[in-house]
């Protein structure tokens, strides 16, 4: 079972080491895939679904290791069950013969008595001389004789048995021991087999999320591309532009961009791909920082709520502009956005922990990577390992904790 549980454990780190190279520095780091046109984007939109399988396979094995452990656990406790019982009928048969014991030494020593062994008296000689003749009185003798020894082979019998029983006890408590240590095992093997299938659980979600990202982006581009092999960059211009302005009219930054010690696991050295600006309640209207097109919306993740990706270009630039933690959604992919619109409100509070568990109050994640997450273009790429290594820090932001009341 560890064989399978390392082989888990393995895999499971490979994907992670695949998916999520934060030890990397996210600003040299590069995308290998380029998706430059939309039959490229259909390709990449089947190996995300392989990848989905891939993974939906690790969590069976990681699920089947889980239910095997939790067997060995039921088990274990039954045999307990069975051990504790015979541990009480031993410790019974313990006092039973404890009590014969002490009832039989009192037979022996009163037959004793009786028959003049103890206490020196003339009833066994009396009772031997009254014999009427020498075989009677053979037999007489013979018959104490056969009394006391029946007597004593009792109470050795009665002896070993107290023995027997109490060395049972202690086979018993250390099988009982041993089988608490089984079950402590299986419980920690359960404990990080579920930790595995949680995060399991998420990446498969993410992969869902690109996938239907992915989907909505093909559908938009069908819609203005006139084949599959023409190049995106010609089925639509990115707005471009001159420079950045903030996504709120005010705020401050609660979390800077880079690593940090993250706010809900409390793992060191987490990175942030973003910035995270507070300050403002759930529903404050949150602008496009910059002129764009609108490549993908994720609805409902259980670690970022609602999330809308942006093409921009900025000075010539290529940029995916994320927005998470959102709480209203006004846009829809492959609408044109300008920095006037309102494309969504602050979300992150309240109001979205009935389905979202990686925010602890009312902010805006803004993020800002190189590239065009989910393809599209010379620099474009799908994978969100990929979007996250090419994160940059983004421009215009006071430090730390000051506020701001303007959005250029």
């Amino acid at each position: 079972m560890m064989k399978k549980v390392g082989k888990v454990i393995f895999n499971f780190s490979m994907i992670i080491a695949l998916l999520i190279p934060i030890t990397m520095d996210p600003l040299v780091v590069r995308a290998e895939s380029k998706a430059n046109t939309l039959g490229e984007l259909k390709q990449e939109l089947t190996k995300l679904k392989e990848q989905k399988a891939y993974q939906d396979n690790q969590k069976n094995l990681t699920q089947q290791e889980i239910n095997q452990n939790i067997a060995s656990i039921q088990q274990a406790d039954k045999e307990k069950e069975q051990v504790r019982a015979e541990v009480t009928n031993a410790q019974n048969r313990i006092v039973e013969s404890e009590e014969e014991i002490s009832k039989v030494t009192e037979e022996t020593k009163s037959l004793l008595k009786y028959f003049q062994l103890i206490e020196g008296e003339n009833e066994y000689i009396e009772y031997i001389t009254k014999a009427s003749s020498t075989t009677e009185l053979i037999m007489r003798i013979s018959a104490v004789e056969q009394i006391a020894d029946y007597n004593q082979k009792k109470l050795h019998e009665l002896d070993d048995l107290i023995k027997e029983n109490e060395e049972l006890k202690v086979e018993l408590a250390a099988k009982e021991k041993e089988l608490e240590a089984k079950i402590e095992a299986s419980s920690v093997a359960i404990g990080s087999l579920r930790n595995q299938l949680s995060a399991l659980n998420e990446l498969n979600e993410d992969i869902n999320s690109q996938i239907n990202n992915q989907q909505a982006l093909i559908k938009y581009y069908e819609g203005v591309c006139t084949s599959d092999d023409q190049p995106l960059s010609e089925c639509i211009k990115v707005a471009s532009n001159s420079g950045w302005t903030k996504p709120l009219v005010q705020g401050r930054v609660t979390s800077p961009w880079g690593y940090r010690v993250d706010p809900i696991t409390g793992a060191a050295s987490s990175f942030h791909n973003a910035v995270d600006i507070g300050g403002n309640p759930e529903g404050t209207p949150i602008y496009a920082g910059t002129n764009g097109t609108v490549a993908a919306i994720t609805r409902r993740s259980n670690c970022g709520g609602n999330m809308i990706y942006i093409h921009s270009e900025v000075q010539g630039k290529a940029y995916t502009i994320q927005y998470a933690h959102v709480l209203d959604v006004y846009v829809n992919v492959g609408d044109t956005v300008t920095i006037n619109d309102v494309i969504a409100t602050v979300g992150g509070g309240p109001k979205t922990w009935s389905y979202e568990r990686c925010s602890t109050g009312a902010h805006l994640h803004y993020g800002v990577s190189t590239g065009y997450y989910l393809g599209g273009g010379p620099d474009g790429y799908s994978s969100w390992s990929k979007f996250v290594a090419s994160s940059v820090q983004p421009v215009g932001f006071p430090a730390l904790g000051i506020w701001w009341y303007s959005r250029w």
